[in-house]
């Protein structure tokens, strides 16, 4: 039988410090039946040298765009390298992390369980976060995970550098015709997605070591724990921005996806995408009541609810 053609998409930017570590965690994986796609979004110190050292001493990594080095962001970087990338299984690394030598093979074993040359599906997995030494602070998700379209679409648990998809998903996601100016992350449109129209899985043993450096603060504190809602409350702005987002996303899945799905979700999706131009007080009161964000806890609930109802005119926008 055929081994499945793994590809590994990396984007970097300015990564000098950390990137020769993380590409040789790759090369020590104990599944060799994989092939590195790199592109540079446009660096200025010395990652593109490193990068071409690496593709020419392993003919398993190539440099995808050493002669048209361009900055488009990392949402665009990432799907550049999809959209021109065949495999049957697509995964994703960051620039600065290490990855544990069964990372890939343990992939591999438990996408192929589920029916995945039938539906889409992502794979995520929990991370191990460390400092810069590679020394352990804790665990990133320790439970807090979520694999159903409500929940997706007013948050996200996937984390891109721990992600695998397969071809099914990659096909559905109509990479060419998103508009990805309104997608926050792509690994929450791969979650978005994979959940309205597949399945997405959640591997509970880190399979990454996640660095945690001055250049990379994410994780590493309970969003729901009362210091953190404190904070979250007195930030009312940055939640309402992230608020935004989830219905810029919701206005762009019913885009692509209008008719495609049924019932609740269906439901949830056409009433936070009208919110773009149907948006006051009456009408988002409403909503919250009939139709409330779905968060993992309730108070995360309660803070969108307060948010879309005191700020309506902060949803109305027109592109």
């Amino acid at each position: 039988m055929t081994q499945e053609k793994v590809a590994i998409l990396m984007s970097t930017y300015n990564g000098e410090k950390y990137l020769t570590e993380q590409i040789e965690s790759i090369q020590k994986q104990t599944n060799n039946n994989w092939h590195l796609y790199i592109r540079d979004d446009g660096s200025t110190d010395k990652t593109p040298i490193i990068l071409s050292d690496f593709a020419k001493d392993d003919k398993r990594i190539t440099f995808f765009n050493r002669e048209h080095i361009c900055n488009l962001g990392v949402v665009k970087s990432f799907m550049d390298l999809l959209a021109n990338i065949d495999a049957d299984l697509y995964m994703f690394s960051d620039q600065d992390d290490v990855w544990k030598k069964d990372k890939i093979q343990r992939a591999l074993t438990l996408i192929k369980k589920e029916k995945y040359l039938e539906i889409p599906i992502c794979l995520h997995t929990e991370l191990q976060i460390v400092n810069d030494n590679l020394e352990t602070i804790e665990l990133m998700k320790r439970g807090r995970v979520w694999s159903d379209f409500q929940h997706f679409l007013f948050g996200n648990c996937v984390t891109g550098c721990t992600v695998m998809i397969n071809q099914k998903l990659k096909e559905k996601l109509r990479i060419n015709s998103v508009n990805w100016d309104k997608v926050a992350m792509h690994d929450w449109w791969f979650a978005e997605i994979a959940a309205a129209f597949g399945k997405v899985i959640y591997d509970s043993t880190p399979t990454i070591l996640y660095r945690q450096h001055i250049d990379n603060v994410v994780g590493g504190s309970d969003s729901q724990a009362p210091q953190q809602l404190i904070r979250r409350f007195f930030n009312l702005s940055g939640e309402l921005d992230g608020f935004l987002l989830m219905t810029k996303m919701a206005s762009e899945f019913q885009r692509l996806y209008n008719g495609e799905i049924t019932g609740k979700n269906a439901e949830y999706i056409r009433a936070y995408a009208n919110l773009s131009k149907d948006s006051s007080f009456t009408n988002n009161l409403k909503l919250a009541l009939k139709l409330p964000p779905v968060r993992s806890h309730l108070r995360g609930q309660l803070l969108l609810d307060y948010l879309m109802i005191r700020y309506p005119s902060k949803f109305l926008y027109t592109k």
